[in-house]
């Protein structure tokens, strides 16, 4: 029998992990339920809020299973952030939510900068303007859906709508506001010089509150669809960004965390935010009234080794099924059969646009430096470095704040040693990973979780609940030569900017061959 439980979600961009943890922060269950993303034409990126509350429900029943749901303190969410839901009168989804992938609206982005000044702009977010953002996707809702935006009563995020699921309060927490795009960071409020430069109201978005709130309790009807018990109170919780940091152990001026998914992004505690002079990092509202979280992320980094994996690695993956193996280890041997330089390949992982640092969503994948006697193995090893070296970039915008002795690295990337290998040897600095590298956003909500109802006195108590593994030394030799192969990475980046938009005509066949 278990004493006062913590259910904690995170709705990712591909399904929705849920995970019991006891006070302990020990893992007594955990299930993932996936979903579907739907790529439509271009930059669209989109999902069925439905799909996600049917995988909340059936995640915490099965999670559940064996477990007294008496037991559960508090339910407690991660989630995707800077989407955009409508939500209509009644609570009902108007559509997909666009989610953050999507980059249809550079457009409305560019719109916007006409209006305001960039450097203003930045002052009041904490962010730079970008199609990445909810703002950017409402405009272009309003400029492109005009009938579903008259309909719009509330924009949401993707946790938001959930909890309003599970307890009929529709509200945000700070940090998911400071990913719209319309939120003032410093003063915590919805900024009503924006809101007023692009004509909507500030009705309709929720009112935001801190991260350890109790946004509501489980409803009879909720109960009845997850199996919950009816009252059990639910903690807003935070967006995914700063879960990652309370997961990592990112709660001081000291830390500094990079997680490594399908994304990736470093990330630090600051007790101010950091205003990068040329705009290439940005800020989350930490949870902590006098904390702000300074990030830089980039859009495709495992998601560029999935790319590698399923266009490129066939025979791997079928010898791992053969074998009932990983196909991860198996590429990753062939990944260690190249040197450092990848044999004179370069690879530019921008198979989604970008944002940290270029902000560029016209920005494409690229591979420098094919010869007859390139392999295989230098192919995968150009991937492997070229994100690595784009968040190296990330890294050193960073640099004026960082005060970390090491990089905690967390995140489904973070059990590949080939890979921390790589990024100790391209940032110089020492990476270490914990016990909860898998689940760290899962965690970092239980800790506000607990925060909420008085389990945790504060953040900082991550520290004592994480055990830490061996910690991966840079190697000389490496870490020199990453150094100068990093300057002619970023200068094939800005050779090719003005070929992006040019090749994109070349996308759709009929279209060109008909002009």
């Amino acid at each position: 029998m278990y004493d006062r439980l913590i259910l904690s979600h995170n709705l990712g961009t591909t399904g929705d992990k849920a995970v019991v943890y006891d006070e302990k922060g020990r893992i007594i269950s955990s299930w993932l339920s996936l979903y579907r993303v739907i790529y439509k034409e271009g930059n669209e990126v989109e999902q069925d809020p439905n799909d996600w509350w049917r995988a909340v429900c059936e995640s915490t029943r099965k999670v559940m299973r064996g477990i007294n749901e008496k037991s559960i303190a508090v339910v407690t969410f991660s989630g995707q952030m800077m989407g955009c839901l409508c939500l209509d009168k009644a609570g009902d989804p108007i559509g997909n939510a666009i989610i953050w992938a999507d980059m249809r609206s550079d457009k409305e982005s560019k719109q916007l900068a006409s209006q305001i000044d960039e450097n203003l702009f930045f002052h009041i977010t904490g962010h730079k303007m970008s199609a990445s953002y909810t703002l950017s996707k409402l405009l272009w809702i309003m400029n492109h859906r005009p009938e579903q935006f008259a309909k719009t009563s509330k924009v949401v995020q993707a946790k938001d709508y959930i909890v309003y699921r599970l307890t009929g309060e529709i509200v945000t927490d700070y940090s998911d506001a400071s990913g719209t795009n319309l939120f003032n960071l410093t003063k915590r409020e919805w900024s009503r010089t924006l809101t007023s430069i692009i004509g909507i109201s500030p009705k309709i978005l929720p009112d935001a509150i801190p991260s350890t709130e109790i946004a509501g309790h489980v409803t009879l009807e909720a109960s009845i669809a997850t199996g919950l018990l009816p009252g059990t109170p639910v903690v807003i919780g935070a967006g995914d960004g700063v879960c990652a940091a309370i997961g990592g152990g990112c709660t001081t001026d000291e830390d500094a965390y990079l997680y490594y998914g399908s994304s990736a992004w470093i990330g630090m505690t600051k007790k101010t935010p950091y205003w990068e002079p040329q705009m290439r990092t940005f800020n989350w509202a930490f949870i902590q009234p006098d904390q702000a979280s300074p990030c830089g992320t980039m859009q495709a980094a495992g998601s560029s080794l999935d790319w590698l994996k399923d266009e490129l690695a066939r025979e791997e993956v079928n010898q791992a099924e053969i074998q009932r193996a990983n196909p991860q280890h198996l590429i990753e041997m062939l990944v260690s059969e190249s040197p450092p330089g990848a044999n004179g390949l370069l690879f530019l992982p921008y198979l989604m646009g970008e944002r940290s640092p270029y902000w560029n969503p016209q920005a494409r994948g690229a591979l420098l430096g094919l010869k007859k006697n390139s392999r295989r193995a230098d192919v995968f090893r150009a991937c492997y470095e070229g994100v690595a070296l784009n968040l190296k970039i990330i890294w050193e915008a960073l640099k004026p704040i960082n005060k970390a002795q090491q990089l905690v690295v967390i995140g489904g990337q973070a059990n590949s040693d080939i890979n921390k290998h790589i990024i100790a040897d391209t940032f110089g600095i020492p990476v270490v990973s914990h016990n909860h590298l898998k689940d760290s956003k899962n965690f970092g909500a239980a800790i506000i979780g607990g925060m909420g109802i008085g389990m945790y006195e504060n953040a900082h108590v991550v520290k004592t609940l994480l055990h830490f593994e061996r910690c991966i030394e840079p190697v000389a030799e490496n870490v020199e030569f990453y150094n100068r192969l990093l300057p002619l990475y970023e200068d094939v980046y800005h050779d090719l900017v003005e070929h992006y938009q040019k090749s994109e005509q070349f996308t759709h066949y009929s279209e060109v061959a008909h002009a």
